[in-house]
């Protein structure tokens, strides 16, 4: 069944060709993951290979994020933290704190270098699931791909003429509970919602 693919307790690589779509499903992922997945515990990193230090940092950490790290901190190291809020060792210090309670979210995982792929390390370390595309397992750096397997996942390769639906089969998983219980109200109002994400997407 090809619900299997998506879980809350398994991570998931999507493969695929450049032309295959595989950016478009993980981005759907990203979008539902309210409905796909429990975030009422848990935080959400997305970074995409193409992003620099900058936008990585700008797009993922906020004044909630630095406020729980400082908080993490004795009163010293709190102190010394503040002092250097801005500086780009902390940020990345505060980035590697979210992931711990994190999904982490790639886009081209197999596309990372020097300092940024150190970082993705750590936050592969760190993170609770991480949900990622590449062109296949073999163009993934070795020391990220051992990290993935010892967290177990899930994998689908994509064909550039059959794109593979994330977020429809995500959304199969999470009826099928409630359509075995009898909770047909539930499952109408989880495909109203789909087909009106599908049309705000399309447009």
């Amino acid at each position: 069944m090809k619900e299997r693919y998506i879980s809350k307790t398994i991570s998931l690589l999507i493969y695929g060709l450049d032309t295959s779509g595989k950016s478009k499903e993980l981005n759907k992922l990203y979008d539902n993951r309210e409905v796909v997945f429990d975030m009422s515990k848990y935080s959400t990193i997305f970074i995409h290979a193409t992003d620099s230090l900058a936008e990585i940092f700008y797009k993922n950490i906020d004044d909630v994020d630095t406020e729980k790290y400082l908080l993490s901190l004795d009163d010293e190291k709190q102190i010394e933290a503040e002092k250097n809020i801005n500086k780009q060792f902390l940020k990345i210090e505060i980035l590697k704190h979210k992931a711990n309670t994190s999904f982490l979210f790639i886009d081209d995982i197999d596309k990372f270098t020097g300092k940024k792929l150190e970082i993705l390390k750590s936050l592969i370390r760190n993170c609770k699931k991480i949900y990622a595309t590449a062109q296949s397992d073999k163009s993934i750096n070795k020391t990220i791909f051992k990290m993935i397997e010892n967290k177990k996942f899930n994998s689908i390769n994509l064909k550039t003429t059959n794109s593979f639906d994330a977020t429809n089969y995500a959304l199969i998983a999470l009826m099928v509970p409630f359509a075995i219980s009898g909770q047909y109200a539930v499952v109408m109002m989880l495909l109203l919602a789909n087909r009106y994400l599908d049309k705000g997407m399309s447009k």
